[in-house]
């Protein structure tokens, strides 16, 4: 409804330029003064909420356990524990990266390794302060060859979700 308000008044706007010659200089005016007056008013309205929710919980605050990932034809999922260390905030959402190697050998340190797939999923654990929860995440892969040596794989939160 704020959008079909504000198309109607630029619309009107618009017409009362092209309609009232006479008008123009104080129409004009009139659209700067209410134009800085927006800008101020979302300059000042500071983050958004989306921004606020991804900076409620840090990712130190969040410990991970029981990990596992089972492949399928097309993908892979990647399931666990995660415990909420935060103290005053509820996890939401967990924005995970997920990278397959292949490996020569099981010993060959990771970054060793080639990359054969990435990908990124979402989990929706809903973690209160304080508590454990299990998470399931399924990540999608295009094209991964088949493996020659031994998988390995690791990951990485890239963004959270939190809630008071």
């Amino acid at each position: 409804m704020p959008i079909a308000v504000l198309i109607l008044a630029l619309v009107g706007y618009g017409y009362a330029l092209l309609m009232l010659p006479r008008a123009r200089p104080a129409l004009a005016v009139a659209g700067l003064v209410i134009g800085i007056g927006v800008a101020l008013y979302f300059w000042r309205e500071g983050p958004s909420e989306a921004e606020r929710a991804a900076a409620r919980i840090a990712s130190g605050e969040l410990v991970f356990d029981q990990l596992d990932l089972a492949r399928s034809g097309r993908g892979a999922t990647l399931t666990g524990r995660v415990t909420n260390g935060s103290p005053g905030y509820r996890l939401r959402e967990i924005s995970l990266d997920l990278r397959l190697r292949d490996c020569p050998t099981p010993e060959t340190a990771p970054e060793a390794c080639p990359v054969i797939g990435e990908a990124s999923a979402i989990a929706r654990p809903d973690v209160p302060p304080g508590q454990i929860r299990g998470f399931s995440a399924h990540f999608v892969f295009a094209n991964v060859p088949p493996v020659a040596g031994t998988l390995r794989w690791d990951w990485q939160v890239t963004g959270l979700r939190a809630t008071e």
